[in-house]
């Protein structure tokens, strides 16, 4: 910390050294947050320390750029007066305010934590808003906890010693202003540059700003992220989404009967539990429009589609002819298809409910004895996917660092498609048996491109993504193929699917239906019974139950989907766009929250045209009376943490 020798320095020095205060004081909290609270996380180790340091100095460095946006901006502001003495004043209590406020989150989550074990967010303005004794309950909590106090004062004074022991060299006259302003422009263009990347968690292209999942990255157990992040951070992150609100349409008693998460398979020895692998595929944008076995009727009749494999494949699957998504984000498709975790109004890897226990397919079928793997040929955290999976007790990730070969990276978002389901299939090969791994193609992604040697290969269609969505599913056709002559393949259900649809052009995809339209088969070589079409409904939520009920696992868990092969369970999917769309039988359903909107028959009206909502109000209210239990399901398990069979907290 202390690297100069005299009381002032060079101007970008003495910055980036009042930067550094920020990050030390945010260590210093980190670590007076684990000493306060040693028994919250126990058996932690010398290498899973290192690591968690390291995923703590990300979002510090996150933090750091969001609370001090203004005073950076002001240093770095290219105007020759910013050395004198009052300009520095103004810099110097901005950098105390804004610094002593997220250094007060921290400290209070030295004891609230204990309470709920989560990093303060957003949301405690709503926890206390109605309480009429905030004044009282603060005195308290200063008298009960005032070594708290004590150490929120002497991190403020430590912060104001070192900040005053190096100052700006005062201002001088200067003669060449054409340096001063080309320097002072670039410094500034750099800390934006700096400051993008710190917020990101990196400068790939690919990477999204990092949220509070993304601490999952650098952790063992999802408790562990909170020594990861810090409050500010969380503060921040969570400023602009929706706070969910414990829901009572119905009391508990009664909503368990209407629709309950919670599966209790029927044991029956007769049916042992089959340790036959999984694999999933995921594949990017891949909308129901493009597949042409699922549109033999459009186009009077006459239209192709653009996937001829997944259309050959569809021959020899169980396919659902209504088959959908849980959102229009690929960060929605994760915990819907590993964890059977739809997204509500915001995604559930942006809430602050993401480091929630769960109970995912990887996770369960890791304790009956599975390897668990991921695959995605983008740079390593791409997506924050990396985090995620980690979180749902995936052990190993496969990436654009395992593939180890630029030469095949398509310049942006990660590895070509052909080549990475080639390694996939390899990789695949290697394990021990059973195993279930995961795959997310990338190579359906703007700009839209395939490799050289495939240009004019595939039919363009009125899209720019149709020509990709048929590479990729060449090379599904090749990984197939290759896969086929393994031992591992014919004692493997496979399960083909998208992360969410894309742009239509069809007038009977534009709609709200086909919003949420993709594919879902699920395939098994070795299963000669697991063929043929299901005119039921089916979404990414339900794979997880459905392939436990495959393998006929028969103890209880929680998944907010169901069973596909259990025809007692309500037929319906869910999805959240502006309001709630449920899809229940032939109709669909919106919800705005409060009451219902409309109600469609898509089966007979696809361009859904005919309001059925005034006409038949019994059908409505049946509907509704059955997404209402989902939501309070699913708002209040996500509040209290009862996201496993036991319900309770970590």
């Amino acid at each position: 910390m202390f690297f100069f020798s005299r009381k002032n320095g060079n101007y970008y020095w003495v910055f980036f050294y009042r930067l550094a205060i920020v990050l030390f004081l945010f260590l210093l909290c980190r670590l007076i947050f684990y000493f306060l609270n040693p028994s919250l996380f126990p058996g932690i180790s010398f290498l899973e320390w290192l690591r968690i340091l390291k995923g703590g100095l990300v979002f510090d460095i996150a933090a750091m750029f969001y609370f001090n946006s203004l005073f950076i901006l002001l240093m770095l502001l290219p105007v020759p007066f910013r050395n004198s003495a009052g300009y520095q004043k103004i810099a110097k209590y901005i950098f105390f305010l804004t610094n002593s406020l997220a250094i007060l989150l921290n400290c209070i989550d030295f004891i609230y934590y204990r309470f709920t074990l989560r990093r303060t967010t957003r949301s405690v303005f709503n926890e206390f808003s109605h309480e009429t004794n905030k004044v009282h309950l603060a005195k308290n909590f200063f008298l009960e906890y005032w070594y708290v106090v004590v150490i929120f004062t002497g991190l403020i004074v430590l912060m104001v010693w070192l900040f005053n022991l190096v100052k700006v060299k005062p201002a001088q006259n200067f003669q060449r202003k054409w340096l001063f302003y080309s320097k002072a422009v670039l410094a500034f263009l750099a800390g934006i540059t700096l400051a993008i990347g710190g917020i990101r968690g990196d400068f790939k292209y690919s990477t999204r700003p990092i949220t509070i999942s993304n601490a999952g990255e650098y952790v063992k157990s999802p408790h562990e992220m909170y020594l990861v992040l810090n409050t500010p951070f969380c503060m921040v992150r969570t400023w602009n989404v929706n706070r969910l609100k414990e829901i009572r349409y119905f009391p508990d008693e009664e909503v368990e009967k209407i629709y309950s998460p919670v599966h209790y398979p029927v044991a029956d020895s007769t049916r042992p539990f089959k340790k036959q692998n999984v694999v999933i595929i995921i594949l990017e944008s891949f909308g129901k429009e493009a597949v042409g076995g699922y549109n033999k009727d459009l186009d009077h009749g006459t239209y192709q589609g653009f996937t001829p494999f997944l259309d050959s494949l569809m021959t020899v699957s169980k396919v659902y002819w209504n088959s959908f998504a849980s959102g229009r984000r690929s960060i929605d498709a994760l915990p819907s298809v590993l964890a059977s975790i739809p997204n509500g109004q915001d995604p559930f890897v942006l809430t602050p409910y993401s480091s929630d226990s769960i109970h995912s397919l990887p996770q369960i079928l890791r304790e009956e004895g599975y390897h668990t793997s991921f695959f995605h040929g983008a740079p390593n955290g791409s997506m924050g996917f990396k985090a995620l999976v980690n979180l749902l007790g995936v052990q190993h990730y496969y990436g654009k660092d395992e593939y180890n070969n630029d030469k095949d990276f398509d310049g942006i978002w990660g590895i070509w498609d052909e080549p990475f389901f080639q390694f996939f299939s390899t990789t695949l090969s290697s394990f021990k048996q059973p195993f279930v791994s995961t795959i997310f193609s990338v190579s359906s992604h703007d700009p839209f491109k395939v490799p050289l040697q495939y240009v004019g290969k595939f039919r363009k269609g009125p899209l720019p993504v149709l020509e990709c969505i048929s590479y990729t599913d060449h090379a599904l056709k090749e990984f197939f193929e290759t896969s086929a002559h393994e031992d591992w393949f014919k004692n493997t259900i496979f399960v083909i699917t998208a992360d969410h649809a894309t742009v239509s052009y069809h007038p009977e995809y534009q709609n709200a239906w086909g919003d949420v339209a993709i594919p879902i088969l699920l395939c098994h070589p070795g299963d000669s019974s697991l063929r043929g079409v299901d005119t039921g409904i089916i979404q990414q939520i339900d794979i997880m139950p459905s392939i436990l009920s495959y393998l006929n696992y028969d103890k209880p868990y929680v998944a907010f989907g169901k069973n596909v092969f259990d025809k007692q369970k309500l037929n319906f999917a869910i999805s959240y766009g502006g309001g709630y769309r449920w899809i229940e039988d032939d109709y669909l359903l919106f919800f705005d929250g409060e009451k219902s909107k409309s109600l469609y028959n898509y089966h007979t009206d696809r361009l859904m045209k005919d309001n059925l909502l005034n006409k038949d109000p019994g059908l409505a209210a049946k509907l509704e009376l059955h997404l209402k239990a989902f939501i309070q399901q699913y708002n209040n398990r996500l509040l209290k943490n009862q996201l496993t069979v036991n319900g309770k907290s970590k």
